[in-house]
């Protein structure tokens, strides 16, 4: 098993010419993710709990978390990670005039534990050609 990327070119403007770099980002080869059917059935056939229980389970996380980060708490899942709100707001003068109204929610972030890191630590890495890539060579007369 290996993590696919493709080699992708970005401009760095953080020195004082502009320098061409290419840089290895991953790349699915399939359409969509696994899904919690497949991590149910995975998780299943490790444990005592029916396909079922995990189902359920995994179809009732979401709420928990969200319930909990309503209510201005972090989640923490030992051995996976933790999720916690980024907020935002428009730039004020004076702090107080800061309201609630005024704060937006950004995104969930993820922190992830560093016992899940380090399960990931001897992931082998594959470079493949991105399917499509010569098509837009040919387009853009490259």
């Amino acid at each position: 098993m290996s993590i696919n990327y493709v080699m992708r070119k970005k401009v760095d403007k953080s020195g004082e010419e502009e320098k061409t770099l290419y840089y290895a980002v991953p790349y699915a080869l399939q359409k969509s993710g696994v899904n919690e059917q497949q991590i149910g059935d995975y998780l299943q056939e490790r444990s005592s709990l029916t396909a079922g229980d995990v189902l359920s389970t995994l179809e009732q996380l979401p709420a928990a978390i969200a319930h909990f980060l309503k209510d201005g708490r972090t989640v923490t899942i030992r051995g996976l990670g933790t999720f916690y709100p980024a907020i935002s707001s428009e730039g004020f003068d004076n702090p107080r005039k800061c309201k609630p109204n005024h704060v937006i929610l950004k995104r969930i972030c993820f922190r992830t534990d560093k016992k899940f890191l380090h399960k990931m630590a001897n992931t082998r890495f594959q470079q493949i050609s991105e399917p499509g890539a010569r098509e837009r060579k040919k387009k853009s007369g490259l």
